[in-house]
């Protein structure tokens, strides 16, 4: 194992790690308002709102919000099938996975306590009032100098990553499109590999956890990994704007 190269894992969260992104089920029960909930969807994909702006907006349309139904609806939450084996795989060859979420620390808490899984990860704050009826927002780990995000997972990477580390992103959707220009190796799916497909950024498709196993394993075995270019440059230029 000493030969084999420092690789650096990171994963997005709902929709990779879960099956279902447990934030819109849980908008599906509490928000009523349906054709208003589609209009700050559609505002965000479009980018006219930034991710902040548009969970404000969310959590503003919430209604009768219920802690018991919050916790039923996490609990009913379930894992990519190879999810578990991933980070068995991680495990033994000492490779580190750190969790780059979008969604809530509240209910990734809970559902990594529900499978005894200990995982390091940044998310935004949920804050939920004393009398357990109203929530509330708070973003930790966002950047100062961009709305885009709630979670810069670009820069928990680029500042969890040492240079001779190759970092790795597992991610699905819309709120991974940031990061992967960043990351040295991407494994994508659904709209995810759409645009990395669109803006020429080598990916690696996937349906389950499986499959990155056998591709980091060849990797491994043929000893293939490497910085990727484009993705070395832009750290770069991050980091002399300073």
């Amino acid at each position: 194992m000493q030969n084999e190269p420092k690789l650096k894992i990171f994963s997005d969260f709902d929709g990779t790690i879960t099956l279902y992104d447990t934030w819109i089920e849980m908008g599906e029960f509490f928000i009523k308002k349906k054709d208003k909930w589609a209009e700050v969807i559609r505002e965000y994909e479009e980018q006219k709102i930034g991710a902040r702006e548009c969970f404000l907006k969310e959590c503003a349309l919430i209604e009768n919000f219920d802690l018991k139904e919050f916790n039923r609806i996490i609990d009913s939450q379930r894992l990519d099938p190879m999810f578990i084996k991933f980070t068995e795989f991680l495990s033994v060859r000492n490779i580190p996975l750190t969790i780059l979420s979008e969604g809530m620390d509240y209910y990734i808490k809970r559902i990594l306590d529900n499978y005894k899984l200990s995982i390091p990860f940044y998310a935004n704050s949920l804050v939920i009032s004393e009398d357990e009826k109203n929530i509330g927002l708070e973003f930790p780990n966002s950047d100062s100098d961009c709305t885009k995000c709630g979670t810069s997972k670009r820069n928990i990477l680029m500042n969890n990553t040492a240079d001779d580390e190759i970092s790795v992103f597992i991610g699905d959707g819309f709120s991974d499109s940031c990061v992967v220009n960043y990351a040295d190796i991407v494994f994508a799916k659904k709209s995810l590999a759409s645009y990395c497909w669109k803006n020429n950024i080598t990916y690696h498709e996937y349906q389950t956890f499986g499959d990155i196993i056998k591709k980091l394993e060849k990797f491994l075995t043929l000893k293939k990994l490497k910085h990727r270019d484009s993705a070395k440059r832009k750290r770069r230029e991050v980091f002399l704007r300073g």
